[in-house]
């Protein structure tokens, strides 16, 4: 018994020994893990990694180190590269099913102090990409924030969704519960750049022109847009519509002049050329817009509804707070509708609009021929 005794202490404090040793290596990995600012997750190739930034972890998946149904998580605040590393579709050298992209806590996901010009922070080229702001562990609802540097540099696009080519549409992308800042730098500023923007495919130059092929099923919810001259920009091409978008229940623009967005709140192109089940969805939104003096000179617009938006609902907004100070003639419109092709039943109903300010002209809505509208049933109330 005694000898039985004796043999076995040493087993047990090397057991011991062992699981310390064990634990010990166990927490340096997980540490490594965890190390840097983005944590991705895969079900495919390369389980598990962490990068420095949501562009380097893009570029791993570009490469097909990460595969399958892949989870992208920042859980501290990036500074991207100026040069932002688009993420590509599947095929080629990469492959997913679907990408989340989510956070814990609340971080941002910051642009380099000088932004490209006419690139965006982030750019999604690829299809079945998620954003997915909210961090059920964390309160609200927006724990996730890009931003962009406050710089004079034209075309900078806080997020940018892009088709690879004409053939090749990005598809199925939603971006929702997330904060996107412009880089509009100065109150009187009037250089075009953008919060959320789906438009030129590729990694052409962003525009106030610009359109893009098949940005089909595009999702952009429960966001806060603000500081920038364009807030959310949608523009399909009038062959290949951008079908299915929903624009629903966003926060665009601040009444504070430094956060404001300028020149539009929501504008829409080319959704489809004929009413259907495929028509936009542009609702429950809330929109200010103003251009304080000494800033644009353009007619703006809360909501803009150019060509080829077809059977377009826009509806249960709250557009409000518009304010153009120039004293030149520009107009302050609450709903715009500025095209007069493919703009068959139009549905603008519902819609809560006061307070739209202009030194010689303001409306609450309007549009270039009335032929093409159902108007119904939104309130206007006048400045007082």
């Amino acid at each position: 018994m005694d000898h039985l005794n004796s043999s076995t202490v040493p087993l047990r404090r090397t057991w011991g020994w062992l699981k310390s040793a064990l634990f010990g290596a166990a927490l340096i990995l997980i540490g490594s893990v965890h190390a840097q600012n983005v944590n991705v997750t895969a079900t495919a190739g390369t389980p598990a990694a962490t990068y420095a930034t949501l562009n380097a972890a893009f570029g791993a998946i570009n490469a097909g180190t990460h595969q399958g149904a892949i989870t992208c998580t920042v859980v501290a605040n990036t500074t991207e590269p100026a040069v932002s590393i688009p993420l590509l579709p599947s095929g080629g050298s990469s492959s997913y099913s679907g990408i989340l992209i989510n956070c814990v806590g609340n971080v941002t996901v910051n642009s380099a102090a000088a932004p490209t010009a006419s690139r965006g922070v982030i750019e999604i080229q690829g299809d079945n990409v998620t954003i997915d702001g909210d961090d059920p562990g964390t309160s609200g609802t927006r724990n996730l924030t890009f931003a962009a540097a406050p710089v004079a540099t034209v075309g900078v696009a806080t997020i940018r969704f892009a088709s690879p080519s004409a053939a090749d549409g990005a598809t199925l992308n939603t971006i929702k519960n997330c904060i996107v800042i412009g880089s509009r730098n100065l109150i009187t500023s009037t250089v075009v750049n953008f919060g959320i923007y789906a438009g030129v495919n590729g990694t052409g130059t962003t525009s106030a022109t610009g359109t893009g092929d098949n940005l089909d099923n595009l999702t952009i919810e429960n966001n806060e847009v603000r500081r920038c001259f364009w807030g959310i920009y949608v523009s399909g091409t009038a062959a290949n519509k951008a079908d299915n978008l929903t624009i629903r229940n966003n926060q665009v623009g601040s009444s504070t002049a430094a956060d404001a967005v300028v020149n539009r709140g929501i504008y829409i192109q080319n959704t489809q050329s004929a009413s259907s089940a495929a028509s936009a969805i542009v609702e429950g939104n809330d929109v200010s817009i103003r251009a304080d003096a000494g800033g644009t000179t353009n007619d703006i617009a809360n909501i803009e509804v150019a060509n080829g938006n077809a059977g377009a609902r826009i509806r249960n907004n709250k557009i409000h707070d518009g304010l153009q100070a120039s004293t030149g003639g520009q107009g302050c419109y609450g709903i715009f509708v500025t095209g007069a092709t493919d703009n068959s039943n139009i549905e603008i109903s519902n819609n809560f609009i006061w307070d739209l300010n202009n030194d010689n002209w303001s409306t609450s809505i309007a549009a270039t021929s009335l032929t093409f509208l159902s108007a119904s049933r939104s309130a206007w109330l006048s400045p007082a």
